[in-house]
């Protein structure tokens, strides 16, 4: 941002990108050009298309990520266009999204386009067409926007090679630190810390501990949140065979299943009291007992686990479907922390987290398969029945019991 001293008078104006901010400007003014600088300085992407697809605006930060000016691309057919020449059937996916749009159809999907490095990489975007209508109902614009989901796949690689240094030595868990702190400052000389961003993420207490934290600048050192839990119970459960389902889906029944599924189980978690950790791919990871200690966390988990049987059992009845689910459970001590680049995520760490992980892949499909560890903690109130030994990948021996159900007492 740059400041212009006015010759005749001691006020400023201030210009950022093309937009000059003065302090003659009327209200009216003033708020479109505020709005004209947020639209520009969103790092993803936003833009402005006829109902012919022809582009009538596009912000500053994706028209830089390929090397465009606003002259290069205005008027011209969204398809024709630099982020889309991945190959023909990305335009034509394109192009098919836009007819849909026209037709008053909102549209998403996740997509490749150029979008790093002057338009020389790929990047995956989650990308969506809103149909935008006059005062009489008719669509006169559409609304593209795409925001860039590639970290996504880096910050999951990089969290599993956190986790397996994490667990090798105390010493190492404090050279992590000072790696967080760096990501850290990374992410406050990017942007402002978001309230709703942080509820949406991270679990609640977590978020408050960030949100009263003071302004940092971007050269200071913020508090790193990582705690240690000596009694936690983590959950993981996988859709068995569920990648052969996925493949013959389109991409929009596909998120719309997962999203039933993970939503009922999300729902599960608040009733029985687990915080959700994260899913990935058609993987649902929680734990009870954190951020806020339980004593009972190993009986919530097996309630959840035995509730998340039943809930995928109702949705096979009413969608015909046959899927079935692993369930793993273990407990015991874990670490639990705040980890982004750019976006925030709350993980756990441990050997706790191990097992647990090896109980739901050495699991047995439509059953929950319990850790001697948990097996000791839930009393009289379930019914287990022993499954004996398994040799779990990269831990050894361990014994196993599965979950049958709930005691009548």
């Amino acid at each position: 941002m740059s400041t212009v001293h006015s010759p005749d008078s001691d006020s400023t104006r201030h210009c950022v990108g093309n937009v000059l901010l003065s302090p003659t400007d009327d209200p009216q003014s003033r708020r479109y050009k505020l709005a004209r600088i947020i639209l520009d300085e969103m790092y993803q992407f936003v833009g402005l298309l006829d109902v012919n697809g022809n582009i009538v605006e596009s912000n500053r930060e994706s028209l830089e990520a390929v090397g465009l000016q606003a002259d290069d691309v205005i008027g011209k057919p969204f398809w024709e266009t630099r982020w889309w020449n991945v190959s023909p059937k990305t335009q034509a996916t394109l192009r098919e999204l836009i007819r849909r749009a026209s037709a008053g159809e909102f549209v998403r999907c996740d997509i490749e386009i150029f979008g790093q490095a002057k338009g020389e990489e790929t990047i995956i975007v989650d990308f969506s067409v809103r149909p935008i209508r006059n005062q009489n109902g008719e669509v006169v614009f559409l609304l593209p926007e795409g925001r860039n989901i590639t970290e996504k796949k880096r910050a999951e690689a990089e969290i599993a090679r956190k986790n397996a240094e994490l667990r090798a030595s105390r010493d190492l868990i404090r050279r992590q630190r000072d790696e967080l702190q760096s990501l850290y400052d990374k992410v406050i000389a990017e942007q402002e810390l978001s309230d709703r961003l942080l509820l949406n993420l991270l679990p609640h207490t977590i978020a408050e501990r960030l949100k009263v934290r003071p302004e940092l600048m971007a050269n200071s050192i913020p508090e790193v949140i990582a705690d240690r839990f000596p009694e936690v119970t983590v959950l993981f459960a996988d859709l068995v065979a569920f990648s052969r389902l996925a493949s013959g889906m389109d991409p929009e029944r596909l998120v719309g299943l997962l999203n039933e599924i993970f939503t009922e189980f999300d729902s599960i978690a608040d009733r029985r009291g687990l915080e959700k950790i994260k899913t990935i791919g058609d993987s649902y990871m929680a734990a009870a007992g954190l951020p806020e200690p339980a004593p009972d966390h190993a009986v919530r988990a097996a309630h959840m686990a035995l509730d998340m049987i039943d809930a995928l059992d109702r949705l096979n009845h009413r969608n015909g479907y046959g899927l079935r689910m692993r369930i793993g459970i273990n407990s015991g001590p874990v670490v639990a922390g705040v980890i982004g680049k750019r976006k925030f995520i709350y993980d756990l760490w441990g050997d706790v987290v191990n097992v647990a992980s090896r109980m739901e892949s050495e699991g047995v499909a439509g059953r929950v398969q319990v850790a001697e560890a948990t097996w000791r903690r839930l009393g009289p109130s379930f019914m287990l029945e022993e499954r004996g030994r398994i040799t779990a990948k990269g831990i050894g021996t361990l014994r196993t019991w599965l979950l049958v159900g709930r005691a009548r007492l």
